[in-house]
């Protein structure tokens, strides 16, 4: 099934005998509209794409509309690829209450780092003072929230990795020496372990509330794992 372009020369259809029209009608956040002679040249157009390699639905759009995409996926539904970015804390606050699946956006706060798919934000990371009172902030940082929004595991991959090389990176520029991060005991930790970060302990977890001092549980209060990196003898550039 051939793959068609707007540039390639005059043609009459198969299926309504008219001359071929094919081409982009309109582009909308992630989809587009196709301007077509027929239905069945529009169908067969988007069987096509979705068939296609990626390297030829990469080539399509920059010929089309002059878009630079990292795929199409299912043929039909545009993925930017991911950049990096600058986030502010209120932002990075917004978006961990809208799409952590558990935890609340942390008070603490040093900086940010954001990912983005197109001009879309996606991701974020929230770095802040170590947790745990008995870790010196003065030498070591935490990453107390990453969160990516739940969409098509094609169009997020390798974001949380990103994030926390960013955070790594960026403690490394201030001087830290160390940094680390929390995750459940049941989560795999994938983008951890991709970007060098080593499994250091396993929490007790329970509660903060105790008698005397109050507190209102608002994470998780089971057993986590700590994950740290060393930032001043690593021998090797964090990714």
């Amino acid at each position: 099934m051939t793959l068609r372009s707007s540039a390639d020369p005059p043609t009459v259809c198969l299926y309504c005998g008219e001359e071929l029209r094919l081409g982009l009608l309109e582009i909308y956040e992630r989809g587009f509209l196709l301007d077509s002679c027929c239905e069945e040249t529009q169908e067969e157009q988007l069987h096509a794409l979705e068939l296609a390699s990626r390297q030829d639905r990469r080539e399509w759009l920059r010929l089309e509309a002059g878009l630079d995409c990292r795929d199409l996926l299912d043929g039909t539904t545009m993925d930017f690829g991911l950049r990096l970015g600058a986030v502010p804390q209120k932002v990075a606050k917004e978006f961990v209450r809208d799409h952590h699946s558990h935890c609340p956006p942390p008070a603490g706060w040093r900086w940010g780092h954001a990912v983005f798919n197109g001009e879309e934000l996606i991701g974020v990371a929230m770095v802040g003072r170590p947790v745990a009172r008995m870790l010196d902030a003065t030498k070591v940082v935490e990453v107390n929230r990453v969160c990516v929004e739940a969409w098509p595991h094609e169009l997020v991959w390798n974001a949380c990795s990103m994030l926390y090389g960013a955070a790594a990176r960026e403690a490394k520029a201030r001087g830290f020496e160390r940094i680390i991060t929390y995750t459940l005991e049941e989560e795999e930790a994938t983008a951890l372990r991709a970007v060098g970060w080593d499994r250091e302990a396993t929490t007790a977890g329970g509660s903060w509330n105790r008698r005397g001092r109050s507190r209102e549980d608002r994470s998780p209060t089971c057993r986590k794992v700590r994950w740290g990196r060393v930032l001043e003898s690593c021998g090797r550039p964090c990714p």
